[in-house]
């Protein structure tokens, strides 16, 4: 059942963006720990010089919060394989497999990061959680990271793993009729595209998208409340507009909806989606937004809102308690779709 917001709905229907009703919400305690202990790290490093040093610090920045993760847990497998990227390349893909069973579904893990930052190894404990909390395979892709490699190229490497899955599933022991896309932050981003792309080229079909606190408009001068509102948490308005430039540096190209898929006129035939949204997130209205003409198309959206959460607290779960309840969505929503096999 979609739960979106009545004021995010009108700004879509008007254009004037809304002030949403979580916006007088608290913080959870551990979540603002979270925020203390990046604060106090980020009063250690000095003031960024060029764009160099920028992006240098939102790689370490995407690194750190790694810390934040806890111990990892014990998995019955962690395997890199390579898949062959768009551009010939190897392409690493890492597999975890939980502690049970064969033949697995899986789901393809589009790491976050704003594309500039973040790999497989920043968010190896929290895969390795949720491969335990769900039972489900997770492989997670290692795409090409901008501006080295700027758009389409991290679409193109997370079509090409898919594709790989979809080949080769049945020869690494996974079930490939059970496949699932999902991802964070950018990579929610990259997950629902895929789930577009997978219909238009005909397949591999998919049972479902799992979206967590998703960029869906990369236009600059986008003005949802939520940027000013939680400016800071995690992240700013500036250094989003640093990811985004960095990444899609055609300011035209933003407005596609490949880079915004908030702009996207044609959803309708996606797989349901599992939607998750943070009220203390800078990305929440964009978020909430795009669950909104998901729904409106007809496709099924089950949105889980945490009101006191910030971003990326998939990755968190060392300090917060409520990434268990994350967690649990995720598996939740995996066990609902996963019993359904595509035609």
């Amino acid at each position: 059942m979609w739960r979106g917001n009545r004021t995010v709905r009108r700004a879509l229907r008007t254009g004037i963006p809304a002030r949403p009703e979580t916006s007088l919400v608290t913080i959870d305690p551990q979540a603002q720990a979270v925020l203390d202990a990046i604060a106090k790290a980020g009063r250690d490093e000095p003031q960024p010089k060029s764009d160099a040093d920028r992006l240098a610090r939102a790689r370490r920045d995407a690194a750190g919060l790694a810390r934040f993760s806890g111990e990892p847990v014990c998995v019955a497998s962690v395997t890199d394989v390579e898949a062959t990227g768009p551009d010939g390349a190897p392409l690493p893909i890492r597999l975890y497999r939980p502690a049970r069973g064969e033949d697995l579904p899986v789901l393809l893990w589009c790491h976050g990061g704003g594309a500039i930052a973040g790999s497989v190894e920043t968010h190896d404990p929290a895969l390795r959680a949720l491969a335990d909390s769900t039972g489900w395979a997770i492989a997670a892709v290692e795409y090409r990271l901008a501006p080295e490699h700027p758009f389409p190229a991290q679409h193109e490497d997370c079509m090409a793993a898919l594709g790989f899955l979809a080949a080769d599933g049945e020869r690494l022991g996974l079930d490939a009729a059970r496949l699932v896309v999902g991802g964070d932050s950018i990579g929610g981003l990259y997950a629902t595209t895929l789930a577009r792309l997978a219909r238009d080229a005909g397949g591999p079909a998919l049972l479902g998208q799992v979206i967590l606190y998703p960029n869906t408009d990369l236009r600059l001068d986008r003005d949802w409340p939520s940027l000013a509102e939680n400016e800071g948490n995690v992240m700013t308005r500036d250094s989003l507009a640093f990811e985004i430039s960095s990444t899609v540096p055609d300011a035209a190209t933003r407005a596609s909806p490949l880079a915004s898929p908030l702009l996207c006129d044609d959803l309708a035939g996606l797989p349901p989606a599992l939607l998750v949204t943070c009220g203390l997130d800078p990305l929440r209205d964009e978020g909430i937004a795009y669950g909104d003409k998901l729904a409106a198309t007809g496709v099924g959206v089950e949105h889980r809102h945490h009101p006191r959460m910030i971003h990326a607290f998939l990755q968190m779960g060392g300090w917060i308690a409520d990434t268990n309840r994350l967690q649990g969505e995720i598996a939740e929503f995996l066990s609902r779709v996963g019993v359904v096999r595509p035609a």
